[in-house]
């Protein structure tokens, strides 16, 4: 009685034997146990040999096998099981089923911190594979003064472009101070909302030219170093050209006291 209560339920998630898109040939039901929904696709008959079974949800390929037969299960968490399935019998044209389990749907962002460069554009991009899908997109922008609603129409700088399964939030001409900040896009469809946060972090357009400022710091530290050490090291060394101080003003005539030829006359009248 319970198992029929059940496959009852599960029949009532699926909403259509199959949905958009069943085989004829391929009869589908939902079943749920405790946490986990199972999916079940069988076969009714098949002139081909099954090579294989193929899961997916979307374009995802969430589980394959090589193993024949005409009946394929896949397992899924009753958090995360809003959306649409398909099961394929291998080779590909056997047969093919979706199998649509209806619930409240689960929003995630692509990326959930963006860093971008002012006077740049940015996009910032959520999705949701629920089923039914996401009927209405909306963007908001937290701040101390309350939840900002972000439209086409509330900014030159923002657009917003959504489809049933994403929304992109595209801002251009990027302010440091202003557009710093975490954003949530929410959806909503017949089963219910979901949302995800964003994080948004502008840099300065200078930014890139940081390394380049900090390298440059260090040759001339490096310079005034080694200029420093040359001077303390040869303080009473005489340049070319010099006449030292502490010998006293060469004579005029060039013979005078502490001179050269004075030097070597003294050297010739004691040798």
């Amino acid at each position: 009685m319970a198992t029929a209560l059940l496959v009852v339920l599960g029949l009532a998630l699926l909403g259509a034997d199959g949905g958009a898109g069943a085989d004829s040939r391929i009869s589908t039901s939902v079943v749920v146990e405790n946490s986990t929904t199972r999916l079940t696709c069988t076969l009714n008959d098949s002139n081909v040999q099954i090579l294989g079974h193929r899961w997916m949800k979307g374009d995802k390929v969430l589980q394959e096998d090589t193993e024949p037969g005409l009946t394929m299960q896949y397992e899924v968490d009753i958090d995360k099981r809003a959306g649409q399935y398909f099961c394929v019998f291998l080779p590909e044209p056997v047969g093919r089923a979706s199998v649509n389990v209806e619930g409240p749907p689960k929003v995630n962002a692509v990326k959930k911190s963006e860093q971008a460069t002012e006077r740049e554009e940015v996009v910032l991009v959520c999705k949701s594979e629920s089923f039914p899908p996401i009927s209405s997109w909306e963007w908001y922008k937290i701040s101390d003064a309350g939840d900002q609603v972000l439209t086409n129409n509330s900014q030159d700088r923002i657009f917003v472009v959504s489809t049933e399964t994403k929304t992109e939030l595209h801002i251009r001409d990027l302010d440091l101070k202003v557009d710093s900040g975490q954003y949530i896009c929410n959806g909503t469809s017949a089963q219910g909302s979901g949302q995800a946060v964003i994080t948004l972090r502008v840099r300065s357009h200078l930014a890139a030219l940081w390394p380049f400022l900090g390298i440059v710091a260090e040759v001339l530290v490096l310079v005034t170093i080694i200029f420093i050490y040359e001077k303390r090291r040869k303080p009473d060394e005489v340049l070319d050209g010099e006449w030292p101080s502490d010998l006293g003003a060469p004579a005029v005539g060039g013979l005078g006291p502490g001179t050269i030829q004075e030097c070597g006359l003294k050297r010739a009248l004691c040798g």
